[in-house]
């Protein structure tokens, strides 16, 4: 039989191939029609909620000026809420600014990757940042005036006997996907932060004292209190408010696990409020739908650059806008003419300026630890030489610290010292526990055992290496063995958790002007999530912040938390190292930068203040195609 492969059959394979490629093109013109026909049937949709929105706010009578203007924000008659300021009024004056112009993109950098970006789960500084850019509170502290300031509320008046506050809600306000914001929403996320499934303890530990919200209609709420505190009104005002017609079409598990679930009111959205990959670039669009003055920026980007030399490198390329450097970047960067020609930069101190410490666990797998013991505790701070630190890590750009509480703040007792660096007082300390010196001059635990200490750390940090090696000299030359335990930021979260370590050092960030430290230090918060991971307790302190916490009078309250400053101090739950300096380098391209007094900048990286910087036009970089042929000159 003649097998052979003829040109009829060569036509006959053609043809074939052609019928398979016009099905597969077929196919794909079907499948992006339909992708077409479903982008423009949610885009109707979301334009109908708008419509449905705006009839149903004029209906209501809502305001018919401009969202964010004046007539918005003044409170309702009768009101007694504790600020009447524009919590836009900054924003508005640089909206009149000649040329003041929206657009632009805004790059900032991350050394590490937020686990998730969902509000209620996330429990790191970098998802908090991305996320005060998307969700909105009821109020905020105005940087300028220092006072509680509507913000989705209109207005809000506390009780008398402090035991309830009605909040009273703006009409004009919508979540970037277009449905309304009103009193459901506010009661659901009180709910959802109540959810032992979803949040973990320390949040629902927080939130304690608020022991029900009511709704009384639409946009009127009650907030009931469990008893007089003196956070009561912050505590309920400034927690964002979360959409209850999204959250609820999904289990407290899928809330729980899902790492993003990011949807609110505020001037930025995720592309896909449902989608985050750890580790890839995090970016945030512009809402066009925010109820505020529009904000100026298209896009904010986080881009994730482990490495401080190579975030150097990309600020110096213009490939990010603003750069936090080491106090050594810092000072080589002063040299550099040509980049200071073309940025602004600043630094200073604030009172949102956090600490870094070490935290030495007292209380291990529930054995205590040879930490338990103050004296010990004592001892190891004074084996820290942190005046060397301040003067050869950070170039004299931080301070030592003394407790948990700025110096700029009226929390602060200015007649506590830190403790001094004595090697020589810190052994006889020790001696006094029970430890000896051998001949070799190393320290023995009173057990015998050589004197180890190991020190977890976040692993890719050069500031964290630098501190680690230099104690760990110092540690040295006073007889104790210091190993070191650099951790990866997902695993040390882990490592935090369990509360499996002997010693950590990491860093609080001040979240408001009045620090609160019950969290870290008060003997409730041992059990469970709380942030009391290295079980310190004592009940003088506890009664001392219990105290303070139904202390409505400022002056005496500010003298209860000095009292604690000096538990603290005596105490040593952490060795409290140094509040360093804030070093900022801004593209120079961006305007209207400017210091505050007591805050820092006006612009707060883990506030959801509104953003006053802009670009003029003609100096956009980013974002459109005039701007990209300019840059590929």
């Amino acid at each position: 039989m003649d097998n052979r492969f003829t040109f009829k059959d060569l036509v006959q394979l053609l043809l074939l191939a052609g019928i398979v490629v016009m099905l597969v093109l077929m196919m794909i013109q079907n499948d992006r029609q339909w992708t077409r026909f479903s982008q423009l049937s949610v885009k109707l949709d979301e334009q109908t909620r708008d419509i449905s929105s705006l009839r149903r706010m004029i209906g209501e009578g809502a305001p018919g000026s401009k969202p964010g203007s004046e007539a918005d924000l003044a409170p309702d008659a009768g009101g007694t809420g504790s600020a009447k300021q524009d919590i836009f009024r900054r924003v508005q004056e640089v909206n009149k600014r000649s040329d003041y112009a929206a657009g632009d993109w805004f790059i900032e950098a991350f050394s590490s990757a937020p686990p998730k970006l969902n509000y209620l789960t996330a429990q790191d500084v970098y998802a908090r940042v991305v996320y005060c850019r998307v969700v909105e509170p009821l109020a905020e502290f105005d940087i300028e005036t220092l006072k509680l300031t509507p913000y989705l509320a209109r207005d809000w008046e506390v009780a008398e006997d402090g035991l309830s506050m009605t909040v009273h809600l703006r009409r004009d306000v919508i979540f970037s996907d277009g449905e309304p914001m009103d009193a459901d929403d506010v009661v659901y996320t009180w709910q959802l932060n109540q959810n032992p499934d979803i949040v973990d303890g320390r949040q629902i530990e927080y939130l304690r004292h608020i022991i029900s919200v009511e709704k009384i209609d639409d946009y009127t709420v009650k907030f009931h209190f469990a008893k007089v505190f003196y956070e009561n009104e912050l505590r309920a005002l400034e927690e964002p408010v979360l959409p209850k017609h999204f959250f609820e079409k999904y289990t407290a598990r899928e809330i729980r696990d899902n790492p993003a679930m990011l949807l609110g009111t505020g001037p930025y959205r995720l592309p896909d409020q449902t989608h985050y990959v750890p580790g890839e670039q995090i970016e945030l669009l512009r809402n066009d739908r925010y109820w505020g003055p529009p904000p100026p920026w298209d896009r904010i980007i986080w881009r994730l650059i482990e490495k401080e030399s190579a975030e150097l490198v990309s600020f110096r390329n213009r490939e990010i806008d603003m750069f936090a450097p080491t106090p050594e970047q810092h000072q080589e960067m002063l040299k550099d003419q040509a980049l200071q020609d073309r940025t602004q930069h600043f630094a200073y101190e604030h009172i949102r300026t956090g600490y870094t410490y070490i935290a030495w666990n007292q209380k291990r797998k529930g054995q205590a630890t040879i930490f338990a013991d103050k004296r010990v505790r004592q001892a190891m701070t004074m084996m820290i030489d942190r005046q060397r630190m301040v003067k050869e890590i950070f170039l004299g750009f931080a301070s030592v610290a003394s407790g948990p509480f700025s110096s700029l703040s009226d929390q602060d007792n200015p007649d506590v010292q830190p403790w001094p660096y004595d090697p020589a007082r810190a052994v006889e300390l020790l001696k006094e526990v029970g430890f000896t010196v051998g001949d070799d001059g190393a320290l023995r635990t009173p057990e015998g055992k050589p004197f180890e200490v190991t020190l977890t750390y976040p692993a890719g940090s050069d500031f964290y290496q630098k501190i680690m090696l230099m104690t760990k000299d110092n540690f040295a030359k006073a007889g104790v063995v210091m190993n070191l335990n650099p951790q990866e930021w997902s695993l040390l979260l882990q490592t935090l958790t369990s509360k499996d370590f002997e010693a950590i050092i990491l860093g609080w960030g001040a979240g408001g002007l009045e620090s609160d430290i019950e969290q870290m230090f008060h003997t409730r918060t041992i059990a469970g999530s709380g942030d009391n991971r290295n079980a310190y307790s004592n009940p003088k302190l506890d009664e001392l912040i219990d105290q303070a916490h139904v202390t409505l009078n400022y002056e005496k309250r500010m003298a209860i938390w000095q009292q604690c400053h000096e538990i603290l101090h005596e105490d040593q739950p952490y060795t409290f190292l140094f509040r360093p300096q804030i070093r900022i380098w801004l593209d120079d391209r961006i305007e209207n930068v400017k210091r505050i007094p007591v805050i820092g900048l006006n612009y707060v990286q883990t506030w959801p203040i509104p953003l006053e910087w802009y670009v003029p036009a003609e100096r956009q970089l980013r974002g459109n195609s005039k701007s990209e042929t300019r840059n590929s000159k």
